[in-house]
């Protein structure tokens, strides 16, 4: 059997990505190094991308998780509003497929941008290692999309995505529960990112701030692209709130 034939069931690759993960939540710095090492030898070797697979299927995960988070928030506190009850399970799933989309395009453009960003900063870092830290940094994002999204529709129900009212208190605790755990995962995500730079690049810790900065601005444009090419529909324009 060639080893193209035997690599998708090669359960040591398997085991060492998941090493990989783990250290990189546990020790970011000799986690990252690690991985980097990692991408090298693929790359020597001439396996494209040299970064893996696993970084994409991360990014889009991430993608969902934050499009999850951001449902949530906007379901609880009351800052979005929907504009019919048709089809709420449908439409969460496809804004959940759109927010793994969008990661995607982030990270692609991330990639681009960010080895001059780096550069600026006087740093050196290229566009695999770099796409690499953004999809290794959204493995927190995994909790959230594996484990609190099924727990969500499983206790509240699609109203902890929609404008619903949840009246249980039961309900309304863990919809705040949730969105706090949400949170947190974000916030750890970040921080792995913006250790994930300072490896990548060789910058110190604020410069890698800035550089986080740059990325979670090519997110932001993306998604403000989507939000001015869905407001210009006819039923959206009717919404009360079109971010929604």
């Amino acid at each position: 059997m060639s080893r193209s034939e035997a690599a998708p069931t090669d359960p040591r690759g398997s085991a060492r990505l998941g090493l990989t993960l783990r250290s990189v939540l546990l020790a970011p710095h000799d986690g990252f190094t690690s991985a980097f090492k990692t991408a090298e030898r693929r790359a020597r070797a001439g396996r494209r991308p040299a970064e893996g697979f696993a970084p994409y299927v991360l990014s889009t995960l991430g993608g969902a998780a934050a499009t999850s988070l951001w449902l949530k928030v906007g379901a609880l506190s009351g800052i979005r509003e929907v504009c019919t009850d048709r089809y709420v399970g449908v439409n969460i799933a496809v804004a959940l497929i759109l927010g793994a989309i969008l990661g995607l395009i982030a990270q692609a453009i991330w990639g681009g941008v960010g080895p001059s960003t780096v550069r600026s900063m006087r740093g050196e870092a290229n566009r695999g290692s770099l796409r690499l830290v953004w999809g290794a940094s959204a493995f927190p994002q995994v909790v959230a999309v594996v484990v609190l999204l099924p727990l969500d529709l499983l206790i509240v129900g699609t109203d902890a995505y929609s404008t619903g009212s949840v009246n249980d208190p039961v309900s309304t605790a863990w919809a705040a529960f949730s969105i706090a755990i949400g949170i947190s995962l974000a916030v750890w995500s970040l921080f792995l990112f913006v250790r994930g730079i300072e490896v990548a690049g060789g910058i110190g810790f604020w410069k890698a701030v800035a550089a986080t900065g740059v990325a979670l601005a090519c997110f932001a444009a993306v998604v403000a692209a989507v939000v001015v090419a869905g407001s210009l529909s006819t039923e959206v324009r009717s919404c009360p709130t079109r971010l929604g």
